[in-house]
């Protein structure tokens, strides 16, 4: 039967019908074979045109639903030592996230490592708004598990632990130059680049889909290179130990972590994709142990490199230059034997025309490998960052066919997600998922034009929208927007249970944290790398509460504490700049989303003032739990921000706010400042609902701050959670036991002061 498009119509309503009950099986089947597919089993037709959302796709065309079982995150390899006066984690932490698709199809997890100066970003999305090879990889039934190696993304960068920031951040010139179809009209460009046309834009500086790649690289690598190579070695293998059997995939300078995982776990890689990034020339000054740095397994065994006797050889494609290899017999390389490999290579890269040089010495080698041009599949006009052009998810399909053939499966059966109650559950059906900058301002320097004070923000839509207003969540101090991914051991935190109720939710990095990435030249110095008890003692109130909400000891040795303390980041110094970057990169925000709901934590508090004071009209309520910044405390000279209010009558300078003193509001403690009277009025923020969360065991009041919102005229509650009969609670009650509970009454909250559409 030559199937119409009509045809697959049809054939997904039928299978809906009987899915639904509409029609029983002998109906079902007489119909299937008036459509001449008598042949098929009911299970066979469902499998392909009912759970398949890639096709169920490609049918309406909309975007696949995404069917998620669990999405949660970890770190490996969290270690401490002792540094500034105390305890830290000393950097070489590894950060993985992770989606699981309630129908795995494949029994190996694909663990997808970045390039060079990136993070996991550049699998998960592409610069114009498009879905990135993680949500196809979950499309299609695997599950995925994207990391930030030490020192990029999500791992955080710190000069006390890494050594100095590079003298040169990252340029949007040189990305240009070399990942866009600008590398296609460069003077110097070759036979390869020229055919460059695959990036979506015109890829100039200045454009919007430059700016959105380079406002995720960092540049902040871990030196020398072999000393990196040893910790991804170490962090790979913790990992594996964790998730068992897994297909690692690789781009660029990521390249070496395949191999280096499967030298130290053999029996846990089940195969290796490298896309564009083999590790260099065999043999090269930097890898003098093949494709290595580090010392790899040969049989015969190695001791020093220089054992190895090379030949050189010339290659008679162009473009290829002379290369070394064993001479003969050749030594093997042991522990990746039987591992299946594919070097995929892209038309129009710099990295073009391949990769034969790799090739070789892995065949050379005993290794099971094949290189894979995206030309030899009528795949043309690809670059390096070919993950995330206009045709990604035509380039991705040879590599999944590659790893259908290839990797074998027998004996391995899929493993179902984690069961978990319904509290802790993550699992979530999303219409989409993605993220994108805001704020990506150019700033000139000496060496080229960079990005400075982007703020990352991470957007999940569920399937079923029941709330008109999406919210916006924003972490505190030290941290960055996992903390409301719940605590890094699978179970559900605030995001989640957002999603599961129906609002459409974003998630803010702000500028400097997390996948925001820091450099000076951007963000000026930074403060030092945060210890252990900056955080421990808010733990530690929640477990010694006679209704303790921490499951761990909530001290320093608490495997759940390494977990938050491995994502602290140090901050800006600059306090006042950086309220002035929140205000801008949140007014962005809303002027692309719309109207929303902002939920703040902490040292994050005054992120929902500041943007109210820029968008009145947009910001529909403010949720501040325990939102630092005491009223003209410290920088904050205009009340609860370091950044000019508006106030009415109207104040140009903050010293024209006369201000009296006010006795503590328990009677201990410093006492704290309000106006005198007749006092200005918060124009932009009147009419807007606000709470102010606190917990019974936190040691925070909200006192002086619900005083300052009321004489400014605000609509502001104080939402103590003792007083709804929720005890125990520390600062961070997004992540402890009870947090349901907790979120329940924020959401009760929410539901009684927005009306829905």
């Amino acid at each position: 039967m030559n199937k119409t498009p009509s045809d697959d119509k049809r054939l997904m309503d039928l299978c809906r019908n009987y899915a639904k009950g509409r029609i029983d099986r002998r109906d079902f089947m007489t119909r299937a074979a008036a459509m001449g597919l008598g042949g098929l089993s009911i299970p066979a037709l469902m499998e392909t045109f009912l759970e398949n959302p890639a096709v169920a796709a490609a049918q309406t065309g909309k975007l696949a639903p995404l069917d998620i079982a669990e999405w949660s995150y970890f770190w490996v390899g969290v270690e401490r030592e002792e540094r500034n006066g105390g305890v830290v984690v000393n950097g070489r932490q590894m950060y993985i996230e992770y989606q699981i698709p309630t129908r795995v199809r494949y029994p190996y997890p694909i663990v997808l490592v970045h390039g060079g100066g990136g993070q996991g970003l550049d699998w998960m999305h592409c610069p114009d708004g498009r879905r990135g090879w993680a949500s196809y990889l979950l499309e299609e039934g695997f599950k995925v598990y994207v990391v930030d190696r030490p020192g990029h993304g999500k791992s955080p960068y710190h000069p006390d632990l890494h050594g100095p920031f590079p003298a040169q951040n990252i340029t949007l010139d040189n990305i240009s130059a070399r990942f866009t179809s600008q590398a296609a009209i460069q003077p110097n460009a070759n036979q390869f680049v020229k055919k460059h046309n695959q990036w979506p834009g015109t890829g100039a500086v200045g454009s919007p889909e430059l700016a959105q790649l380079v406002s995720s690289q960092g540049g902040s690598f871990i030196q020398p290179a072999a000393k990196a190579h040893e910790v991804w070695r170490e962090r790979g293998a913790m990992l594996l130990d964790k998730i068992g059997p897994a297909i690692i995939m690789t781009h660029s300078a990521g390249g070496p972590f395949g191999w280096l995982v499967a030298e130290a776990r053999p029996n846990l890689v089940k195969g290796i994709i490298v896309i564009e990034g083999a590790g260099g020339s065999p043999f090269s000054q930097q890898t003098p142990w093949g494709l290595s740095t580090i010392p790899v397994t040969y049989d015969p065994p190695v001791k020093d490199p220089a054992e190895i006797k090379t030949k050189t050889v010339t290659s008679a494609e162009p473009g290829v230059q002379p290369y070394k290899l064993q001479e003969e017999p050749a030594r093997k390389l042991k522990n990746l034997l039987g591992i299946p490999m594919v070097l995929v290579t892209a038309e129009a890269s710099f990295a073009a025309p391949g990769s034969p040089a790799a090739m070789a010495f892995l065949k050379q080698s005993g290794c099971q490998a094949e290189e894979l041009r995206l030309t030899d599949h009528g795949i043309h006009g690809n670059g390096h960052m070919m993950m995330m052009e206009k045709n990604n998810r035509e380039v991705l399909q040879p590599i999944l066919d590659w790893i259908k053939k290839n990797v074998s499966t027998s004996g391995a059966k899929p493993a179902a997600a984690a069961k978990r109650a319904k509290d802790e559950t993550t699992a979530i059906r999303l219409a989409d998922q993605g993220h994108f900058w805001v704020n990506t301002e150019h700033k000139k320097m000496p060496y080229g034009t960079i990005v400075a004070g982007q703020m990352f923000v991470k957007y999940a839509i569920p399937a079923q929208v029941r709330h008109p207003f999406p919210v916006v969540l924003v972490h505190g101090g030290g941290g960055q927007g996992g903390h409301y991914m719940g605590t890094g051991d699978g179970v559900a935190g605030w995001a989640h249970y957002y999603l599961q109720e129906g609002y459409k939710v974003y998630i803010v990095d702000r500028p400097g944290h997390g996948r925001s990435p820091y450099h000076p030249d951007a963000l000026g110095p930074i403060t030092p790398v945060l210890t252990y008890s900056t955080v421990t003692g808010d733990f530690m109130r929640a477990v010694k509460n006679p209704n303790p909400r921490w499951k761990g000891t909530g001290d320093v040795g608490d495997p759940l504490i390494d977990q938050f303390q491995a994502g602290q980041n140090s901050a800006p110094q600059d306090n006042v700049m950086a309220h002035g970057l929140w205000a801008k990169g949140g007014a962005e925000l809303l002027d692309k989303i719309g109207p929303a709901i902002i939920a703040v934590h902490s040292a994050g508090g005054p992120f929902g003032y500041l943007v109210a004071n820029e968008r009145p009209n947009l910001v529909k309520a403010i949720v501040d739990v325990e939102g630092g910044w005491n009223p003209f405390a410290g920088q904050s000279l205009w009340g609860i921000t370091g950044t000019p209010f508006a106030f009415e009558p109207p104040v140009k300078d903050p010293a024209e706010l006369k201000l009296k003193d006010m006795p503590s509001a328990t009677g201990q403690g410093q006492g704290y400042k309000l106006q005198e009277e007749p006092a200005r009025k918060l124009i932009n923020l009147l009419g807007i609902p606000i709470v102010l969360v606190t917990a019974e065991s936190s040691g925070r009041n909200t006192a002086a701050k619900m005083a300052f919102l009321k004489q400014t005229g605000c609509t502001v509650e104080d939402l103590q959670l003792k007083d709804r009969g929720i005890l125990g609670n520390g600062h961070f009650m997004m992540i402890e036991t009870n947090r349901r509970q907790v979120f329940d009454v924020i959401n009760g909250w929410l539901v009684s002061k927005i009306q829905k559409s």
